[in-house]
């Protein structure tokens, strides 16, 4: 509902949240990060505000097709219950439309200062020359 991307943030890899859950799933740290990332997209097809009602962690587990993910999630406090279901804790700071459009801006201003500094090398580099 969010978007067709999902950001992935530097380091997710080496986080401790994503070792437990690793090591909860039996698997690789890069296996734990991609399963959240599959929790995570499901996840945006299902709220806009971080609440998916009428679940509980077995039922995330099953919607992606990951054992024990839903769980391994929440004990490492990257999912937790509510009266309504599941909420997935700080959803507005990664998922939610305007973080989405933060992200794009800074990708956009990184890539503008690049080519900022690349004319004024450029320009530099011809008055050297000249």
């Amino acid at each position: 509902m969010a978007g067709d991307w999902i950001k992935w943030e530097k380091g997710l890899m080496r986080k401790a949240e994503v070792i437990r859950i690793a090591r909860a799933l039996d698997s690789t740290p890069q296996h734990a990060a991609g399963c959240c990332m599959q929790v995570w997209e499901w996840a945006e097809e299902q709220t806009t505000d971080g609440v998916i009602r009428g679940i509980d962690f077995p039922d995330v587990s099953m919607a992606v097709g990951v054992p024990g993910i839903g769980e391994a999630m929440a004990a490492a406090g990257w999912l937790r219950t509510s009266s309504d279901g599941i909420v997935l804790p700080h959803w507005d700071r990664h998922n939610a439309q305007p973080s989405k459009a933060r992200a794009l801006n800074a990708l956009r201003m990184k890539v503008t200062r690049a080519e900022q500094r690349e004319r004024t090398l450029n320009e530099r580099a011809r008055r050297v020359r000249a």
